[in-house]
């Protein structure tokens, strides 16, 4: 089987409004993740923090992370402020958000 070339993803507004044709490419795809930094974004819902840093862990182990960036959203309801974006980019070379509960 082939792998995709330029895969898309397909956004869906649950609110029933159609938001047109709009197809948003997939970020590359690092061929290995060692010595990569880690970015992990917290929804601020209960237990993320702790599933992310779990997670973090154990592929920190197996590929070495340079470093593990930790920040939190404001809001698990709203998407990340432009400071915790820019944050992100600024010491991550992949991120992991995680949802809790």
């Amino acid at each position: 089987m082939a792998a995709l070339q330029h895969p898309t993803v397909r956004l869906v507004d649950p609110t029933g409004d159609d938001p047109g044709p709009r197809p948003m490419g997939l970020a590359p795809r690092p061929v290995d993740l060692r010595g990569k930094r880690l970015g992990l974004l917290d929804n601020s819902k209960v237990n993320s923090e702790f599933i992310l840093r779990i997670i973090a862990g154990a592929l920190d182990e197996e590929f070495e992370f340079a470093d593990i960036f930790y920040t939190k959203k404001h809001s698990a309801a709203l998407p990340p402020k432009p400071e915790v974006t820019a944050e992100l980019l600024k010491h991550s070379d992949i991120v992991i958000t995680g949802v809790g509960d």
